[in-house]
C-alpha cells in the first residue's frame, strides 16, 4: 500500500500524522504542496523572486538523499514511500545565470563522463586533450579557463581546483566522479556569492551526491575503439536511520588514435549517513580513482595531412621513402600521457531547528600525478626532443562551517549566514626533461605549503514580497611558503624561495525586483579572485600577486510565461587584474594583463512533468586586454559564441520506459594569438542516446559525435620545431576530437 511520508532535508523521515503538525510549524504548507505535485511529475511554479536553490545546494528536485526515483529514473514501485522535501525560501543571491539542476533533468541527458555534468550549467564546456586522464579543459563566459584557472569546482562543498599544481594553477580533474551517482548540481556564474572562493570569478559549479537510491544496479557497457566499462552500485536497506551508498567503477579504452590511449581507470565510492535525534545527520564519505593513459598529445596542423595552415604548407618528408605529413589522429611524440591517483575521506554534519541551520564539514585528500608532454617537439633540443615529466604529490585538509538563521522584524523577512573555510596544502612539486618517459635532466623541484582563511558573512533582506536584497562581505588571506630546493645561491636578485601573505576584502550586492507574477529581474555587483602559483609570487623579480581580484557587474531577467517553461537573460561585464594566460614552452599558466570581458547569455528551459525535458542556451562574449603590449589586445582562445541545445524524453508506457536524448554544442571561431593572425576553429558536435526499460532490465546506446564531425577539440598557438624543421614555427597545435563512436550498454536493477 503505497504510503505518504514526509523528508526533511536532512533526510529525516516523519510519519503521515506528523504532517500537520510540521506544516503548521514551519509555516511553509504552500511549499509542501508544491513539492507534493513535483515528486507526482509536475513542475510546480516558484512564488515570484523565491529563489529556486540554496547556498547549500538543496534544489527543487530534492536533496541528494530525497529522491523519489531510483539511478535510472523509473518510477518507484507501488509499494515505495512517497518523499517530499519540504525547506523554507532558502537565502543566498539568485541570478538569470544562476542553474539548479536535479536527478530528473539530468538522467534526460547523455552523461557518459563528467564533462557530460558539467555541461549542464549553460554556456559551460568541458573539452579534452592529452589523452582521458588527463583533466578537461574548460570554457565559460569569455574565459578559456584552462584545467580550471578561473571556474571553482567542488563536490558537496570539497573544493576540486589544486592550488600551485605542477601543471597549471587551479588544475580540476574530474574523473573521480561516477557520473551516476550525481543526484544534482549547482552552477553559478560571476564573483556574486560571499560563500565561494579562490577561483569563483567566471563561475563555479558544486556537483551533489546520492546518499541513498532506490535502486541497485550492475551495468556493462561495451564500444567501438575498445571501450570497455563495468559499473555496480549498492544502496542497501540499513534501517530508517541509515542510508548507504557503494559504487565501483573500471574503465578503459584505446581511443581512436593511431597511437592506442590505453587509458584504464578505476573509482570507488563509499558512502554512510546516520541520522541524528529528529533533525541532524552524519555522513562519512570515502572516493578513490586512480588512472594511467597514453596520449596523441597537442599535434602541429602544419604538419597533418591535408590540413597545414595558410602560407604553412605540410611539410616535405623527413627522409626518403618516410611520408611527408601525419595522420589527423597521428602524433609526433606517442609517448605523451601520465598516471594519477586521488584519496579522499570527508565528514559532514547538519541539524536545524525552528529558526535556523548549521552545517560543517571536514576533508582530507591524497593526490599524485605525473605527466609527460611535448609541446615544443625539438625546438629546445634537437638531440632528445623536448619532451618534459611534470609531478604532483601533495595532501590537502580543508573545513567548512556554516550558520544560517531566519527571523522576521517589523515585517521584513531576513536571513543571516555566517561561514568559514580553512584549506591547507602541502606539495611537492618536480619538472624532469624527458627522453621516452625516462629521465635525462632534472629541472626543478620544490616543496610547496599554502594555506587559506575564509570568512564570510551574508543578509538576505525580503523587504516586501516583489523587493529583496541580498549584501554579502567575504575577507580571504592567503599565505604560501616555498623551498625551491634548486634555487640560485651564487647570485642576489634570484630569490624562489621564501614566505608571503596577503589579505583582501570582497563586497557582494544583489537587488531583486519581482513586478508581476512570473518576473524577476535582477542586478549585481561582486568582487571575487583567483590566486596564483605559490611560485611565481614569492619569486625576487618579476613576482606575482598572490590574490588576483575580480569585479563583476550583471543585470538579468527571468520570466515564466507558461507552466514549465522558463526564460532568462542576462548581461554582464568582468574586469580581471591580471589574466592567467597560457605557456606552451613551460606546459603551465603565467600571470599577463588586465583584461575586460562583457557579454550577453539568453537561454530558455522547458519541463513536462518528469518525462521531457528541453533546452537552449547562448552566449555572445568579447573579451579585450585592457592595455595594449604591442602585439594586439585579443584574449587568446576566449570564446567569443556558444551555443548548448537538446531535448530528451523518458515516457512510462505499461511496463516498458523508452527514453532517449539529443544534444547539440557548438563554439564558435575566436583568436588564437592577441594579435589575431591566428584563428582556432570553431565546431558542431551532436551527441545522442536511445534506450528501453522492461521491469529491472535496461539496454541502451549511447552516440557520441553523431553527424562524424572532423573537428579539432582543443587547440593552442604554440612554438614548435618538427625534426627536419630548421628552426621554430608559430602555428596552431591541437588535440582531434572523437569521430562517430557508438557505446552500447545493458544495466540490470534489484531493490
Amino acid at each position: 500500500m503505497r504510503r505518504a511520508t514526509i523528508t526533511r532535508r536532512n533526510g529525516h523521515r516523519l510519519s503521515r500524522d506528523g504532517l500537520a503538525a510540521l506544516s503548521i510549524s514551519l509555516a511553509i504548507a504552500p511549499l509542501a504542496r508544491a513539492e507534493l505535485a513535483r515528486a507526482e511529475g509536475e513542475a510546480p511554479e516558484a512564488p515570484a523572486g523565491a529563489s529556486t536553490e540554496g547556498s547549500a545546494g538543496a534544489s527543487t528536485e530534492g536533496s541528494a538523499g530525497a529522491s523519489t526515483e531510483g539511478s535510472a529514473g523509473a518510477p518507484a514501485g507501488a509499494d515505495a514511500p512517497l518523499e517530499v522535501t519540504v525547506q523554507a525560501e532558502k537565502p543566498g543571491s539568485e541570478a538569470a545565470s544562476r542553474v539548479s539542476v536535479g536527478h530528473r533533468e539530468l538522467e534526460l541527458r547523455p552523461r557518459l563522463r563528467a564533462g557530460d555534468i558539467v555541461e549542464a550549467v549553460p554556456g559551460l564546456f568541458a573539452v579534452q586533450h592529452a589523452g582521458g586522464g588527463k583533466a578537461n579543459q574548460y570554457f565559460l563566459r569569455g574565459f578559456d579557463a584552462d584545467h580550471g584557472t578561473d571556474v571553482a569546482f567542488s563536490v558537496d562543498g570539497v573544493p576540486v581546483n589544486m592550488v600551485s599544481h605542477g601543471h597549471g594553477h587551479g588544475f580540476t580533474d574530474l574523473y573521480f566522479v561516477i557520473p551516476e551517482l550525481v543526484t544534482g548540481l549547482d552552477g553559478t556564474k560571476g564573483p556574486y556569492y560571499a560563500s565561494l572562493g579562490d577561483f569563483g570569478t567566471a563561475g563555479a559549479v558544486d556537483l551533489r551526491f546520492a546518499e541513498k537510491l532506490d535502486e541497485s544496479l550492475a551495468q556493462l557497457s561495451l564500444g567501438q575503439y575498445g571501450i570497455q566499462r563495468g559499473l555496480v552500485i549498492a544502496s542497501p536497506e540499513l534501517g530508517d536511520a541509515w542510508r548507504a551508498v557503494a559504487a565501483a567503477e573500471v574503465y578503459r579504452n584505446d581511443g581512436p588514435f593511431l597511437n592506442p590511449e590505453r587509458l584504464e581507470r578505476f573509482n570507488v565510492f563509499l558512502r554512510a549517513t546516520h541520522d541524528i535525534g529528529a533533525a541532524g545527520k552524519i555522513q562519512m564519505t570515502w572516493m578513490s580513482y586512480g588512472s594511467t593513459w597514453y596520449g596523441s598529445g597537442q599535434i602541429p596542423a602544419r604538419a597533418v595531412c591535408g590540413e597545414g595552415e595558410p602560407g604553412q604548407p605540410s611539410p616535405p618528408p623527413p627522409a626518403p621513402g618516410q611520408p611527408p605529413c601525419i595522420d589527423h589522429f597521428g602524433a609526433v611524440d606517442p609517448t605523451e600521457g601520465g598516471a594519477t591517483e586521488r584519496h579522499m575521506a570527508s565528514l559532514a554534519y547538519s541539524t536545524a531547528w525552528r529558526d535556523a541551520d548549521l552545517s560543517a564539514m571536514a576533508y582530507l585528500v591524497r593526490y599524485r600525478f605525473t605527466l609527460y608532454s611535448n609541446f615544443t617537439f625539438f625546438s629546445e633540443d634537437p638531440v632528445h626532443g623536448d619532451q618534459i615529466e611534470q609531478n604532483d604529490d601533495r595532501v590537502v585538509g580543508g573545513a567548512d562551517f556554516r550558520l544560517r538563521r531566519r527571523f522576521e522584524h517589523r515585517g521584513v523577512k531576513l536571513t543571516t549566514s555566517l561561514g568559514a573555510q580553512i584549506r591547507a596544502d602541502a606539495i611537492d612539486k618536480s619538472l624532469h626533461h624527458d627522453v621516452a618517459r625516462e629521465r635525462i635532466e632534472e629541472r626543478g623541484r620544490a616543496h610547496v605549503d599554502e594555506g587559506q582563511i575564509g570568512v564570510y558573512v551574508e543578509e538576505d533582506a525580503r523587504l516586501r514580497r516583489w523587493l529583496r536584497f541580498v549584501a554579502g562581505l567575504r575577507g580571504q588571506w592567503i599565505d604560501v611558503n616555498v623551498e625551491d630546493r634548486r634555487e640560485d645561491l651564487g647570485a642576489t636578485g634570484s630569490r624562489s624561495s621564501g614566505f608571503r601573505g596577503q589579505m583582501q576584502l570582497f563586497p557582494k550586492l544583489t537587488a531583486i525586483v519581482s513586478p508581476v507574477e512570473g518576473l524577476d529581474l535582477f542586478a549585481h555587483y561582486g568582487r571575487g579572485f583567483h590566486s596564483n602559483d605559490a611560485q611565481g609570487a614569492v619569486l625576487g623579480q618579476g613576482g606575482a600577486t598572490l590574490i588576483t581580484p575580480a569585479t563583476g557587474y550583471e543585470v538579468g531577467a527571468r520570466a515564466t510565461p507558461l507552466r514549465g517553461l522558463t526564460l532568462s537573460a542576462a548581461g554582464f561585464l568582468l574586469d580581471l587584474d591580471s589574466e592567467l594566460v597560457w605557456s606552451g614552452d613551460a606546459g603551465a599558466t603565467e600571470p599577463s594583463g588586465q583584461t575586460r570581458r562583457y557579454g550577453l547569455e539568453v537561454g530558455a528551459r522547458y519541463r513536462l512533468g518528469s518525462w521531457l525535458f528541453a533546452d537552449v542556451d547562448a552566449t555572445f562574449t568579447r573579451a579585450r586586454f585592457r592595455a595594449n603590449a604591442g602585439n594586439g589586445s585579443a584574449v587568446a582562445l576566449a570564446p567569443t559564441r556558444t551555443l548548448t541545445a537538446g531535448v530528451g524524453v523518458r515516457p512510462t508506457v505499461g511496463a516498458f520506459t523508452p527514453f532517449a536524448a539529443l544534444r547539440v554544442k557548438a563554439i564558435g571561431a575566436r583568436p588564437a594569438t592577441e594579435d589575431e593572425s591566428l584563428t582556432a576553429e570553431g565546431f558542431t558536435v551532436v551527441d545522442a542516446n536511445a534506450g528501453l526499460r522492461w521491469r529491472d532490465v535496461e539496454v541502451a546506446v549511447d552516440v557520441q559525435n553523431l553527424l562524424d564531425t572532423t573537428w579539432r577539440e582543443v587547440q593552442f598557438a604554440s612554438e614548435s620545431r618538427l625534426p627536419h624543421e630548421p628552426a621554430a614555427v608559430t602555428g596552431i597545435h591541437y588535440s582531434p576530437g572523437w569521430p562517430f563512436t557508438a557505446i552500447g550498454r545493458a544495466t540490470l536493477y534489484w531493490r
